[in-house]
């Protein structure tokens, strides 16, 4: 199995480590702009992985041939989002970073599957399936899991219990609208208590160390490509595209060809209006890129 990952910085170089730690594939690919940066924690994910007594072959550079071949190709590549800076301005200086990276995919890696993570996370979606010709299948988006970590993390804080079996999980968009779908009972001051802190939850660890989080992004990308290297009958919740070509986070099977099942959203009609809402917004999002211009 070879995983290649576009964009070396925290997120990037951390899904590598887990990849390694794990045993989850023979070759790994690190690319980045800067190509100093991407050959050095080659290097130091390769002393790594000696010191783990593995094998696994791991190089970097900025040269996309790296990723020839490849099964898995994951895009962190991306500006974070500045204070004052509107999620459509952010989308359009990333729509730029994931366009290319696509086309390169698609040139030198045809047969992979895309993992994105870049932000805007579904409108990013959306830009990959666009500009690597691939069957929508072969895109899925991390941000459900991710989000679904955190609203467990806040249920355990406040139940005091382990939640790493709780079916409680996060779909929709990746931002303030996203649905959180809970199996705990609480009452709705409570719920809506722990949405709020799941919503911030991002936020919250900007705060503290002025940068956005990369170790729980990264377990959600390798709980992807686990699903899509081993086959998984547990759901996992990923942002794809749907067939009227939209994306937010869903709960989907997967197995090496991709999105082998999207199961059924069975909402209730307050949540069901928030989608809708975050539907209309994300076309118009789509419509304000224009891609043809890429």
């Amino acid at each position: 199995m070879k995983i290649a990952i576009i964009g070396a910085g925290n997120v990037g170089a951390s899904i590598a480590s887990l990849l390694l730690s794990k045993q989850m594939c023979d070759n790994i690919a690190l690319i980045d702009i800067n190509s100093n940066l991407a050959k050095a924690k080659a290097i130091d994910l390769s002393q790594m992985a000696i010191a783990l007594s593995q094998s696994a072959k791991v190089v970097g550079g900025d040269d996309y041939k790296l990723l020839e071949n490849f099964d898995i190709v994951i895009i962190t590549a991306g500006v974070a989002r500045k204070d004052g800076q509107s999620r459509s301005e952010l989308a359009k200086i990333n729509a730029n970073i994931v366009v290319d990276a696509s086309k390169k995919i698609a040139k030198f890696a045809p047969n992979s599957t895309i993992i994105v993570v870049t932000n805007p996370l579904d409108i990013m979606v959306y830009v990959a399936y666009k500009s690597s010709g691939f069957n929508k299948s072969k895109i899925i988006g991390m941000a459900g899991e991710l989000d679904s970590a955190r609203l467990k993390f806040s249920l355990q804080n406040y139940l005091g219990k382990d939640m790493k079996d709780s079916k409680s999980c996060v779909i929709g968009m990746h931002n303030d609208s996203m649905i959180c779908l809970s199996s705990e009972n609480l009452n709705s001051n409570e719920f809506e208590n722990i949405k709020s802190q799941t919503i911030n939850g991002g936020a919250l660890i900007v705060k503290l160390m002025n940068t956005s989080a990369f170790y729980a992004p990264a377990a959600g990308v390798i709980n992807i490509c686990q699903a899509l290297i081993y086959g998984n009958s547990k759901p996992l919740s990923c942002s794809v595209l749907d067939d009227n070509l939209v994306a937010f986070s869903r709960l989907v099977k997967l197995d090496k060809n991709g999105v082998k099942e999207l199961l059924e959203l069975n909402l209730e009609q307050k949540d069901r209006e928030i989608l809708d809402k975050s539907i209309d917004e994300f076309i118009i999002n789509i419509n304000n890129l224009n891609l043809n211009g890429f």
